[in-house]
């Protein structure tokens, strides 16, 4: 069973009023006897007072909960640490929940409200948050339309990457993604840059047929130039093509998204639009201290949208300036930090 001031109060003979003012280091309070007794029973008994219910006493608990899916890549991954370490220099612990389901992030949620959590960010909301009866400030970042107040602007990114392939000369530009049904915003841009009329889509997941269409797109259609809406997706791509004996990227020129580690690599280094996990994880943490400073249990309906930056491999047929080096140092996940440099690799 756990230990109250209430019991400590017994113990030593004196108000609980007491036994809370030398708990917060109200010492002039209490005379020095009392104070005593008080600290040596706590110490005896391993006390420590319950951080709610400081934070309620308090109206704040400096914790912040932090609630995203189990499921999510290693770009996620890094956005989760950026934003805890970001809180922690702000003098706020994290408190993060890997809910699996819509009904385990209400509960994850309902918790972190009950413990006296001062915000909560979702980093991967399953739900729609502008529809919640939240009690204290909520910064969402759903991959869902319109219910998100911060990510990054994928829409804008698919269409830099077609961009820069028109820069290449090329004229028939694919569309290589997982399912459709997960990749809006990527292929929204992809639409809008290349018209529906030259759009050419391979969907990978569940489909019987995709070799077929694959190389019916590549032979055929003769379609040269490829945006892939992962990197791991585009360093498979990759392997399939070289396989089928088409040069990178002469033959044949791809574009990932993510900015991971692994484009590095890739038989030929890989040109990605990477993930700003770091001006997301700043952006982020702003809206949602701004809403605690301002009591703001709101939902921002214009979202703050942060544009990733191509970072330049070979695969996209673009010769590599900078001399060939290898990241020796540390094991990162990303490019993040590395954002817009063209940075070789052996």
């Amino acid at each position: 069973m756990s230990i109250t001031s209430k019991d400590i109060a017994k113990l030593a003979g004196v108000s609980r009023s007491a036994v809370s003012a030398v708990m917060n280091g109200h010492y002039n309070k209490v005379s020095l006897e009392k104070r005593e007794k008080i600290l040596a029973i706590a110490h005896d008994l391993r006390y420590r007072p319950n951080p709610a219910a400081l934070g309620l006493a308090k109206k704040n608990t400096r914790t912040i909960g932090l609630i995203t899916s189990p499921f999510i890549s290693n770009i996620y991954s890094d956005l989760v640490s950026k934003i805890s370490f970001i809180l922690n220099e702000k003098k706020y612990s994290c408190s993060i929940i890997l809910p699996t389901d819509t009904e385990q992030e209400m509960e994850a949620i309902s918790r972190f409200e009950s413990f006296g959590a001062d915000g909560i960010i979702v980093a991967y909301a399953l739900n729609d948050i502008r529809k919640l009866r939240n009690k204290i400030p909520i910064v969402s970042m759903s991959p869902h339309p319109g219910q998100y107040e911060v990510r990054a602007d994928l829409k804008s990114a698919t269409a830099t990457a077609v961009k820069h392939f028109r820069e290449h000369k090329q004229r028939k530009i694919g569309f290589i993604c997982p399912q459709l049904s997960v990749v809006p915003q990527q292929w929204e841009g992809y639409l809008e840059a290349v018209g529906k009329k030259q759009a050419y889509r391979l969907e990978v997941t569940g489909n019987p047929r995709l070799n077929e269409e694959f190389e019916h797109l590549l032979k055929d259609i003769n379609v040269r130039a490829w945006v892939v809406t992962n990197d791991l997706l585009a360093a498979r791509v990759m392997h399939y093509m070289i396989a089928q004996g088409y040069s990178i990227p002469e033959n044949a020129a791809i574009i990932g998204f993510d900015g991971a580690a692994l484009a590095e690599i890739t038989p030929v280094p890989l040109s990605t639009m990477v993930f700003p996990a770091s001006r997301l994880a700043e952006a982020c943490v702003k809206i949602l201290l701004d809403k605690i400073e301002n009591n703001d249990i709101g939902f921002n309906e214009t979202p703050l949208l942060v544009d990733p930056v191509l970072h330049i491999g070979r695969s996209c047929g673009c010769p590599v300036s900078a001399p060939a080096t290898v990241q020796w140092a540390g094991q990162r996940l990303t490019f993040d930090n590395d954002e817009g440099k063209n940075v070789g690799t052996i």
